[in-house]
């Protein structure tokens, strides 16, 4: 299925929406360990699905000072480098999708609960 832009940003922005606490979670929990960073997510798991979260997602945190983040595509330089550097990671994610066939796009966003809320309740399902 090809998608408009436009189509595709609304299956962006419906994902995140969906996995707010799922992602923030998964940010705050790798936060605490390798300090500031992104998820990164393959638009292949969720872009051509009709529900827009699920269980088994491919989430992986790239920290700002590991060697990997210098060679993302479309990472360097402008708004996302902003991001990092100003964003408070208590209350918002930077997500990076890879988009399928290349290319990335990268949203920065925030809802409650705030992250480390929603790694507290993630722990405390796992015990």
């Amino acid at each position: 299925m090809n998608l408009t832009k436009e189509q595709r940003i609304a299956k962006h922005k419906d994902f995140l929406q969906a996995n707010w606490r799922a992602l923030a979670a998964f940010s705050w929990e790798h936060y605490l360990t390798d300090g500031l960073g992104m998820v990164a997510v393959p638009e292949e798991d969720f872009v051509h699905a009709d529900q827009p979260q699920y269980a088994l997602l491919r989430f992986r945190y790239v920290p700002a000072k590991s060697p990997e983040f210098s060679t993302l595509p479309d990472w360097a330089g402008g708004k996302e480098q902003g991001w990092l550097e100003t964003y408070d990671p208590k209350q918002k994610v930077i997500v990076m999708i890879l988009r399928q066939g290349g290319g990335t796009s990268s949203y920065l966003i925030g809802a409650n609960p705030p992250p480390p809320d929603c790694y507290t309740v993630k722990k405390s399902e796992q015990n």
